[in-house]
């Protein structure tokens, strides 16, 4: 059967799932996996994995994986009055949150609601101009008091997503909140609906992870268990064809993943990757070959699991797919269909190649 690309992405982006609380996104991906898989398990963490290809103790072991949780919300306090004080889980956007509307995952079932804003006729000064910090901002679900929000569900450590029903736009483009890294998961549907009929000279792990957004650490139990020759993961990159950043990087949209060169923390260098030259060549040569365009990407204030994983074991061969991606962490994130087809037949290609032929040493 022909994987649906579009489908099984928009199927994904109508899920909910902040940081530690991926439990929807990861039964579709369990479900999914299952169908085709050697074998998938669960971790006590919440992580997915899913066994392709050889099983020979001895074949060379490929990770691929991406996350499943997106940036949200948390519910910190209820208010008397029935309006709810939060803090972020991750990294939404500051400056889009009043006036976003919101899902909460209330024990009742979804509960709809807003963050508040200062009613625009009565704001004076810097009030129209500058968003407040989150300590001045409140969610409101029509509560009549604390304890009518009680009744609906809500409580102190209820989860909270930005909601924003995927919309088709023209030029194979989607808007939604959570592509980062909804996208990764659909392409991880992908390559298993891909290979499930191959005989891959490969141990192939396809992984969905957890708690990327919140502490970059998630997949790590994964990782040792797994231990792989080498990794490979799948996330977004800021696409900088719109007017703030044209004149920052060539990454754009529909012209294919950015292979990473560099990225690392954007306040500082604690954590991040340099991504060996010759993995780079390796990438570009398997792109070369079946036609599939890709970009060089260095970005600064981009990081992932990234940062970590490479320094487990005696060090792990490790390099980075990112499908170029508008407005991140933003409600209304803009990310092509074409750029993670391509990123699908990129992994799948990858995924078919003899072991031997893996750059596996430093540099």
């Amino acid at each position: 059967m022909t994987f649906d690309v579009q489908k099984n992405l928009l199927n994904l982006l109508a899920l909910d799932g902040i940081s530690g609380h991926e439990h929807k996104i990861a039964a579709v991906m369990q479900q999914q996996f299952s169908q085709s898989a050697h074998q998938v398990w669960q971790d006590r963490l919440g992580n997915i994995v899913a066994q392709y290809g050889s099983r020979s103790p001895d074949a060379f072991r490929l990770m691929i994986f991406a996350h499943m949780d997106e940036v949200g919300f948390m519910v910190r306090k209820i208010e008397e009055n029935g309006f709810l004080r939060f803090e972020r889980v991750g990294g939404p956007a500051q400056i889009t949150m009043s006036g976003s509307t919101v899902r909460l995952d209330g024990e009742h079932g979804p509960v709809h609601g807003c963050i508040g804003i200062k009613s625009y006729h009565f704001s004076k000064g810097d009030e129209r101009t500058q968003p407040p910090g989150i300590e001045h901002l409140w969610i409101d679900i029509g509560a009549a008091d604390k304890q009518d929000a009680a009744r609906m569900g809500i409580k102190v450590g209820t989860p909270v997503c930005l909601y924003n029903p995927p919309q088709l736009l023209a030029n194979d483009l989607v808007c939604s909140k959570a592509l980062d890294d909804r996208l990764g998961c659909t392409a991880l549907l992908g390559v298993a609906a891909a290979v499930e009929q191959l005989e891959l000279d490969i141990a192939l792990y396809l992984v969905a992870s957890v708690q990327e957004e919140f502490n970059i650490r998630g997949i790590l139990p994964v990782l040792r268990r797994v231990n792989p020759d080498m990794a490979i993961g799948i996330d977004i990159t800021p696409s900088c064809d719109t007017p703030d950043l044209s004149d920052y990087s060539d990454v754009v949209i529909n012209k294919g993943p950015g292979i990473t060169c560099l990225n690392y923390h954007g306040r500082g260098t604690l954590a991040g990757l340099i991504t060996p030259p010759k993995l780079i060549a390796f990438l570009e040569k398997a792109a070369a070959e079946h036609q599939i365009p890709v970009q060089r990407e260095v970005a600064p204030g981009v990081i992932t699991e990234t940062g970590y994983i490479q320094m487990e074991q005696d060090g792990i061969p490790y390099a980075s797919l990112s499908i170029p991606c508008r407005y991140t962490h933003s409600p209304s994130e803009v990310a092509s269909i074409r750029d993670l087809s391509d990123c699908i037949r990129l992994l799948t290609a990858i995924a078919q190649i003899e072991g031997q032929q893996f750059p596996v040493a430093a540099r």
